[in-house]
């Protein structure tokens, strides 16, 4: 039987921001089973999220501490907090479009540094809360608002970008 995570969860809460469908309430359900399982504690964890539809996954619902911040600094905010208190447990919890277009640079050098951050990206592989825009994770040929013939370049595969870097 599945334990009930609303202990992880601020109380007052009784629904999400997400739309029908959308898989971001799913993920939300994912990273506190995974946070139970691995039996880590609120009070030790630092949530930092990015502009965007997945960035309401942390913050207002879970019951810990959150930092929403500008567009495409997630990691940037992540590290300044890892750095000033290496014992912390940080997680990035954001939309591709926000940490690999935007903060691109930032999930870049977090991997080349290795701080010990774990970042969460929701890949829907187009800039969803704007109007669907193409992003650097939508699929070579895509149709999006933005690409009407469609996208022209190849996505980002950003196991191997980050691997690559050095993570």
């Amino acid at each position: 039987m599945a334990r009930d995570l609303e202990e992880y969860l601020r109380p007052g809460l009784d629904s999400t921001p997400f739309c029908p469908g959308c898989g971001h309430g799913i993920l939300m359900n994912l990273i506190l089973r995974a946070i139970d399982e691995l039996k880590l504690s609120m009070d030790e964890m630092l949530f930092v999220s990015g502009i965007g539809c997945a960035a309401w996954i942390p913050s207002p619902h879970f019951n810990a501490d959150t930092l929403h911040t500008l567009h495409g600094r997630a990691i940037a905010f992540a590290t300044g907090a890892k750095m000033f208190n290496p014992k912390l447990n940080v997680m990035v919890i954001s939309g591709d479009g926000d940490l690999t277009s935007i903060g691109g640079n930032h999930l870049i050098h977090a991997a080349r540094r290795n701080i010990d951050l774990s970042v969460i990206c929701a890949n829907n592989m187009i800039y969803g809360m704007t109007g669907g825009q193409v992003a650097s994770t939508s699929p070579l040929g895509a149709l999006t608002s933005t690409t009407m013939d469609g996208n022209i370049y190849r996505p980002f595969d950003l196991c191997k970008l980050v691997l690559g870097a050095g993570a």
